[in-house]
């Protein structure tokens, strides 16, 4: 199984086989109880010291990602520490599965590092003055050339620099629709998505999905039916089901709004740790297509900078909506985010989250029930379907009484769509591995339990 796991073109270091065997775990490849090679036996296979081997051994035990037991060997973990025990006097803890948080990395010095870099060469006028609406041209040409490597390709003249992913969306909205016109999206979507439209008196529409995102047929179908004033469409790591659309649809999607003449949002919020070769819509209709995302995914969301790319005729529109609102972004978090992209820092931090992520799905992995959420190795939160017996709002109730809080599946569905079978859970919002530990315990044991009669006193 290892050997099918483990693909290098050159000798790998203990880090890269620390990151594949993890990443083999998070993918269900590598199993709880599974045995790996004897260090001896991989070292020749993949050609290093057998130090290098038993350094990142190492590692992935300090990690508890594996469990070695002298004379036996070097087995995959099941995952599973103290939480096990029956009488924890941790199950009082409440713990928050419902707001979407992203882990802070640890930064060591880079922070106070960078403080004192922008201070020492810069008036304290330039960093706490105010900013072009728009953003500093420095700033927005550092992010233009961080977005080409998710497909975007534009010139700093089409960024604006936002205080945020939400606030990007609502100045794309606030002036690319009018008060009462109906936007496209997908049939479940962000609660603060579904906040911001009704604050504009923008009605939404929901488009049929599946596994795979907003199915295009049924975009078309919806805007030949009525009239729609733009669509709204998240590419990858849908929140809350973690779709993330093929090359296909993202073509045809495209093609509709250019068909009928429809101004595209694009969200890439939750995609900013994703590692995609296919294009965005953005690079399909370029002409018509506002993409929009946030670095508070990679940094933490303390760092509130995001931006709205648009096409330059529409620049001067969408630039009004930032404004006319919370107006420009802060200057020295948009430094700070600035000196970050063009020191290659982002690189780290992403990496930093994507291990982070996995050590709690791998987690999740080694419950029966839990084990079968849609997740993506780069998103901190899954959706995960529920059993038979179980309706939506009746296991969050339930899992309220087990002190586990769960985000509404209702505040998901777009206008008076079917309730799915499904809840969403925030795994990267438990301050530790530990804490999510204690929620999956609780949370298996009650997937696997009948719901009380309604009925019952």
């Amino acid at each position: 199984m290892l050997s099918n796991v483990i693909q290098f073109g050159t000798k790998p270091g203990y880090a890269s086989i620390v990151s594949t065997i993890v990443d083999g775990i998070a993918r269900r490849l590598l199993i709880a109880g599974e045995r790996l090679p004897p260090q001896r036996e991989l070292a020749h296979q993949l050609g290093v010291a057998i130090a290098t081997v038993g350094r990142a051994y190492a590692q992935l035990e300090i990690q508890g990602f594996v469990e070695s037991h002298v004379g036996r060997g070097t087995y995959i973990a099941g995952g599973r520490g103290r939480a096990d025990a029956v009488s924890d006097p941790r199950d009082t803890e409440t713990i928050d599965l419902s707001i979407y948080r992203v882990p802070v990395p640890d930064l060591d010095s880079k922070l106070s590092d960078t403080l004192r870099a922008i201070i020492a060469e810069h008036h304290p006028q330039q960093i706490l003055g105010s900013s072009p609406a728009a953003g500093h041209l420095a700033h927005r040409q550092a992010i233009a050339g961080w977005l080409q490597r998710y497909g975007v390709n534009a010139s700093a003249g089409q960024i604006i620099i936002t205080n945020g992913g939400q606030h990007a969306a609502m100045a794309a909205l606030s002036t690319l629709t009018h008060a009462g016109e109906t936007i496209a999206t997908e049939a479940f979507t962000d609660p603060k998505m579904k906040s911001v439209a009704s604050h504009l008196d923008r009605k939404l529409v929901g488009v049929e999905m599946d596994a795979d995102g907003m199915v295009p047929a049924s975009l078309d179908a919806l805007c030949r039916r009525q009239s729609i004033g733009a669509i709204y469409v998240t590419t990858r790591g849908h929140n809350p089901t973690n779709a993330t659309l093929p090359r296909e649809r993202r073509e045809q999607i495209a093609q509709i709004a250019r068909r009928h003449e429809l101004p595209i949002i694009e969200s890439d919020i939750y995609g900013t740790t994703m590692t995609d070769p296919v294009p965005p819509i953005f690079s399909f209709a370029p002409e018509r297509t506002h993409f929009l995302t946030s670095f508070g995914r990679i940094i933490g969301p303390g760092i509130k900078v995001g931006c709205l790319v648009s096409p330059l005729s529409d620049v001067a529109t969408t630039q009004s909506g930032v404004s006319m609102s919370t107006g420009s972004a802060t200057l020295i978090a948009a430094e700070i985010v600035s000196r970050w992209i063009t020191g290659n820092h982002l690189e780290g931090m992403i990496r930093w989250q994507q291990a982070e992520n996995i050590r709690r799905l791998s987690l999740l992995a080694t419950y029966p029930l839990l084990g079968t959420a849609r997740t993506d190795i780069t998103t901190p939160h899954v959706w995960l379907p529920l059993p038979e017996q179980w309706r939506a709002e009746d296991f969050i109730d339930a899992a309220a009484a087990q002190q586990i809080i769960i985000a509404p599946t209702h505040s998901f569905v777009v206008g008076r769509g079917l309730m799915p079978h499904a809840v969403r859970l925030c795994i990267g919002s438990p301050p530790s591995v530990e804490a999510l530990q204690i929620a999956c315990e609780r949370l298996e044991r009650l997937l696997n339990a009948q719901p009380k009669s309604s009925f019952e006193t």
